[in-house]
């Protein structure tokens, strides 16, 4: 089942984004402690606005309600200030004042911007993916958007697949942290 984020999934979404994490390989979450970084997350979490607050955060869970899979999103308006809300919680999780995890800006404007698609490795190949991707033209358009756009690791062919399949199309590419990315959108 679908549904919108709960304080109370924490524990396993952040498994499930840590692996996007770890992927992209980022020097400025590599410099964090882990345990510094997993109470960033988690308080960040909790906030109204951060990118990965659990308000731009649908899941889909198992038959006992736990999370298994998510998909993160936003506007490109909202890039302003999604990273803003993480500042309050540096300090709580030991943090100097100054500390940045996310630097880039991923969407280009007038865009709803799926930041994160993932589903945990003992679900993969079970259409979790393509069910929480099904939704994000719904919520597109909800908040006024008929573009939604993604960047996918250009070292990631078979998710490049995926989105082709469901009708995304490359229109550039950017760096995110030391990676390169392929901007796909598709019209809603």
């Amino acid at each position: 089942m679908i549904r919108k984020a709960e304080r109370r999934d924490f524990p396993f979404v952040f498994p499930i984004l840590n692996q996007i994490f770890e992927e992209m390989d980022m020097k400025t979450i590599k410099a964090l402690p882990e345990g510094q970084f997993y109470e960033l997350m988690q308080k960040a979490f909790y906030s109204n606005h951060y990118r990965y607050s659990l308000n731009r955060i649908w899941v889909d869970t198992d038959g006992q309600d736990k999370a298994i899979g998510l998909i993160d999103m936003y506007s490109y308006e909202d890039q302003a200030i999604i990273d803003m809300s993480l500042k309050p919680s540096l300090a709580k999780a030991h943090l100097p004042q100054e500390t940045e995890v996310f630097t880039d800006q991923e969407a280009l404007p007038g865009e709803w911007y799926i930041d994160a698609l993932a589903v945990s490795p003992d679900h993969w190949g079970e259409g979790i993916g393509s069910s929480l991707l099904a939704i994000a033209p719904q919520v597109a358009k909800k908040h006024g958007y008929n573009v939604i756009s993604l960047n996918v690791d250009q070292d990631n062919p078979r998710a490049q697949r995926l989105y082709e399949y469901k009708g995304f199309e490359t229109v550039s590419t950017m760096q995110i942290g030391e990676r390169k990315y392929d901007h796909m959108i598709k019209r809603v």
